[in-house]
């Protein structure tokens, strides 16, 4: 939790400022609240999931490292115990939602 409310770089960005509140968007990407049950249970419940632009399938914790790469954040170790962290905060807003990835 700590994780996802922190805020630095040289953006002053953190998880929650795009993903703190509704109505957020990068683009034309709809951004899901990630603090309320629906938001998090629509975007944790959908990985791993296979991206068009990339051709490859890409697993949450590559979203987590290339979040935290869009911020200008030190890299998001694989495994790391702030990924796990991280993910188990995630897992826990989603919690009760059916798995949808494909």
């Amino acid at each position: 939790e700590k994780m996802f409310y922190f805020r630095g770089g040289p953006h002053d960005f953190g998880c929650v400022t795009c993903h703190g509140e509704d109505g957020k968007r990068i683009r034309l990407q709809d951004l899901p609240n990630l603090t309320k049950l629906e938001g998090a249970q629509k975007a944790y419940t959908t990985w791993p999931a296979y991206r068009v632009s990339q051709g490859e399938l890409r697993t949450f914790q590559w979203r987590l490292y290339d979040c935290f790469r869009q911020q200008r954040f030190p890299e998001l170790l694989y495994g790391s115990d702030a990924s796990i962290a991280l993910t188990m905060f995630l897992a826990r807003n989603a919690n009760g939602a059916a798995f949808d990835a494909p």
